[in-house]
């Protein structure tokens, strides 16, 4: 005999017979079991109690345990004193302990139905007709149909979607055997309203393998295709800014990998194809000065954007860009790296017209200037030394000089000068022409120049004395009623660009 049964048998009867009712079995049988779920419990009746220490079979409940408890002294004595004797006892606590499993199976069930209630997604379930036998707020929600109403229809009468009868999800989980998941299609709820619905379904079978219904998990995703479409519109609307733009528009890394550039920036950079592109080039190789790029990156990352940052690009064939840069840092959401996107503008026009503008309002400074000067009055030398003053403060250089031709003596002459040094030689030697045929047209041709005719700058070799520089001048011819009077000669540095 098992010693923990053992311990039960004891003459519990004769012990406690006056007092057994008011006295719980852990006193009674002074049990020592201090983990058995009754000890020191008064208000629990030890057979009523699964996985009480009584037997070796710890863990069973009342049934499992009854053949213990009907051999148990503690539980026989409890028995015959009982008012209305033994049969009556041990009826009473099978009746106990069966409304006990029912409420539990109750409770059971009840929380299982709350849970399903409380799903936020449609749920409903159908016989083996495809009549509905269940149906969750949720499904009522998304349908419009109450679940009074809808229980006891067919599903295809309350979905009334166009499917039903070609593929049904439901009917294909049944017929298949297997779980369908996330099939995606339309249904019309009870206003007439299309709405988007995703469903997982399922069937049910007996222990003897025959369908006996079906379940449907269904979810309303009217939000998600809206945010679909939203995505997609601005995905196209994106598509559409990015390369109708007739600015570039690009992405890189910090270190100048390229990731990305518009139609317009292939085209003004002199490349057939985003891919030549790419694989050619780097967003380090557009600048025409390395040191601008440095600059660039500096400005950007102290601050995370740069606004109409105005340095030179070169294109494909080493042509100067004129350019705007208005960029940002970004973090890419998928790479989670640092990247710059941005504009960047072509002003190559604009600066182009900003300069002629500049010409032009140097060239009103000129003939002003020279209008001054004659308006005063002088002789010619203090004339002509005045004018090579004031013309040379307007083009901002520092050296030049008035050339006076004398066709009949058949020599140049340096007839007012500024910062030049004197002159090797006299006549003719102390210039020298890179074109001979420039230079006997100038001292000996006697043709007119229209008023209307443009005559390109030219440069010719002034030799200076002993001990100085040489200079080399560009110059440009002095006009007078339409012969060739003389010219300016000016010593401009080699990264000046010469305007005509």
């Amino acid at each position: 005999m098992n010693s923990l049964f053992k311990d039960h048998q004891i003459n519990s009867t004769i012990k406690y017979k006056s007092n057994i009712g008011s006295r719980a079995c852990w006193e009674t049988l002074d049990c020592t079991h201090v983990r058995c779920p009754v000890y020191s419990q008064r208000d629990k009746d030890c057979w009523l109690t699964a996985g009480t220490h009584c037997s070796s079979e710890i863990g069973y409940d009342f049934i499992g345990k009854l053949t213990h408890c009907m051999a148990c002294d503690f539980f026989k004595a409890k028995g015959e004193s009982h008012p209305r004797g033994w049969n009556h006892f041990v009826a009473k606590q099978l009746q106990r302990f069966n409304q006990g499993l029912l409420s539990k199976i109750y409770q059971s069930e009840e929380s299982f139905v709350q849970i399903l209630n409380r799903l936020p997604d449609g749920l409903f379930t159908t016989d083996h007709e495809y009549r509905i036998t269940y149906f969750n707020p949720a499904a009522e929600r998304i349908t419009g149909f109450s679940a009074y109403d809808a229980v006891g229809m067919y599903c295809k009468d309350v979905f009334k979607t166009n499917i039903c009868e070609k593929d049904c999800a439901l009917k294909a989980a049944v017929s298949e055997g297997r779980v369908i998941h996330n099939r995606e299609y339309r249904i019309t709820d009870i206003e007439g309203h299309q709405v988007p619905i995703i469903c997982s379904t399922s069937a049910f079978w007996d222990d003897e393998g025959n369908v006996t219904g079906g379940l449907e998990v269904f979810k309303d995703i009217s939000e998600v295709k809206r945010l679909q479409e939203e995505v997609v519109l601005r995905k196209k609307n994106y598509i559409r800014l990015f390369e109708g733009s007739h600015d570039m528009i690009y992405t890189s890394t910090p270190d100048g990998r390229l990731l990305d550039m518009n139609q317009a920036g292939i085209e003004l950079l002199g490349y057939r194809t985003k891919e030549e592109l790419l694989s050619q080039m780097s967003a380090v190789d557009l600048y025409r000065n390395p040191a601008d790029r440095v600059q660039f990156i500096k400005k950007i990352t102290a601050k995370g954007e740069v606004k109409d940052y105005e340095v030179e690009f070169k294109t494909r064939d080493n042509s100067t860009l004129h350019v705007l840069i208005s960029s940002r840092l970004y973090e890419n959401v998928h790479t989670g790296e640092v990247e710059l996107e941005g504009i960047i503008k072509d002003i190559t026009h604009r600066k182009r017209i900003e300069m002629e503008v500049n010409q032009r309002n140097r060239e009103l400074s000129l003939i002003n200037s020279i209008a001054v000067a004659l308006n005063h009055n002088m002789d010619l030398d203090e004339l002509l030394t005045a004018t090579i003053k004031n013309v040379s403060q307007v083009i901002q250089v520092q050296r030049g000089g008035i050339f006076l031709i004398d066709k009949e003596a058949g020599k140049i002459s340096l007839q007012a000068g500024r910062n030049l040094p004197e002159p090797a030689g006299e006549g003719m030697d102390h210039f020298i022409f890179k074109d001979e045929m420039l230079k006997r047209y100038l001292v000996e041709g006697e043709k007119c120049l229209p008023m209307e005719s443009f005559f390109p700058c030219f440069t010719i070799r002034y030799r200076a004395t002993a001990g100085q520089t040489n200079l080399w001048l560009t110059c440009f011819l002095i006009v007078f009623k339409g012969r060739v009077v003389g010219f300016f000669g000016f010593h401009i540095p080699a990264d000046r660009l010469v305007s005509h």
